[in-house]
């Protein structure tokens, strides 16, 4: 099997070749580390929606499966640098909000003055650009070089399953309103304005996945933290009410076409796992070991989830490989077995972890992963 028909096989439920790869997601500093222990320059990190995000190079390099494209799915605003110091600078973003970034590190930026702080706000300053028909947008339907972004997608299916990523509406929200807290603050104050954001992006997202999905990727890779380290942030019931009609939307032109969705989010997220099934999606990642354990999960739903992640970075970050070795073959072993496990790290990659222990366990995982698994 080529990297296309295993992600696949083994998104559509069926045992593959081998467990599918996938580690796309590293702090840019893991990056410039490696490049002192060996790693070639020209493996570098490129721009994703959600941050740095590893080169067509690094993919190859390192043998992954997935190709994640990324529609510009902002509002468009400018990018302006406002100031800047030695290690970082404060710019006011393509969704309109100020923050600072710093610039030596990766790590999320601290949110100064945010697009959205009243309903008025939204509608003034957010709606009218929620517009996936914009002659500008690549995704449009009017973008009058629409055939170059076939040609990308068809290019990358020789060697990848190209999937688009989509940031999800609370996602979404959490740039416009100023983070999670300013986001809960408004759930909490305003459920009725909150639904009307979710469901006003998630019409947007849905228009910019129906042309992906027309265009011919894969599937899509929807990126919407739902969690923290205890429980979802929304009760199951409220994300029924506000978040779960958002997803059925987005992952809808997927379906359509009898196309996967795949979900990411980070936290413990397992309460909401039957409603993310209801709303059209086949895979979850990344599985945060300390917050929740991918060899349960796969027990209770492995014959209709895909279960992507799970290798612990605390491990990895050890550097002992007798532990790495441990860990790679006890996820293996029991996400892996009938297919429906894609291996990927619990978390970015951070610059904890050498060069060496991460080419240690990419072997490790074509040496465990091939069908018939041998546990």
């Amino acid at each position: 099997m080529d990297s296309r028909d295993r992600i696949a096989a083994i998104l559509n439920g069926e045992e593959p070749d081998q467990v599918g790869f996938q580690d796309a997601d590293f702090f840019a500093d893991t990056i410039g580390e490696w490049h002192t222990q060996g790693l070639p320059s020209n493996i570098d990190t490129a721009a994703g929606a959600l941050g740095p995000w590893l080169n067509v190079r690094g993919l190859r390099h390192f043998q992954s499966d997935i190709y994640v494209t990324w529609p510009d799915i902002s509002l468009k605003y400018d990018v302006i640098d406002y100031e800047v110091g030695n290690n970082w600078k404060i710019m006011k973003d393509a969704y309109g909000t100020t923050t600072k970034w710093w610039t030596e590190k990766s790590g999320t930026p601290q949110y100064l003055d945010p697009i959205v702080k009243t309903p008025e706000d939204f509608e003034k300053k957010v709606k009218p650009l929620l517009d996936a028909r914009d002659m500008r947008r690549v995704s449009g339907s009017h973008y009058p070089f629409r055939q170059e972004l076939e040609h990308m997608i068809k290019h990358f299916q020789r060697e990848f399953f190209v999937v688009a990523g989509i940031i999800g509406p609370l996602e979404y929200s959490m740039y416009l309103c100023g983070g999670l807290a300013r986001t809960l603050v408004f759930l909490m104050r305003n459920q009725d304005f909150m639904q009307y954001i979710f469901s006003s992006i998630s019409d947007f997202l849905a228009s910019i996945c129906e042309s992906y999905v027309e265009a011919g990727v894969d599937g899509i890779w929807v990126f919407d933290d739902l969690g923290s380290r205890d429980r979802p942030f929304l009760s199951p019931a409220l994300y029924e009410k506000l978040l779960k009609p958002a997803h059925q939307k987005i992952s809808e032109p997927a379906r359509k076409k009898g196309l996967p969705g795949l979900f990411h989010s980070d936290g413990n997220v397992e309460p909401t796992i039957p409603q993310l099934l209801d709303a059209g999606f086949v895979a979850l990642q990344p599985f945060q070991n300390d917050v929740l354990d991918i060899r349960r999960v796969k027990e209770k739903y492995g014959s209709e989830l895909t279960v992507m992640g799970g290798i612990d970075t605390r491990v990895l970050s050890s550097g002992d490989f007798d532990a790495i070795r441990k860990e790679v073959a006890s996820k293996i072993s029991v996400a892996g077995k009938g297919g429906r496990y894609i291996v990927t790290s619990d978390g970015p990659i951070p610059p904890t972890v050498s060069l060496q222990s991460y080419q240690y366990f990419r072997k490790l995982v074509m040496e465990y992963g091939k069908y018939p698994l041998k546990f």
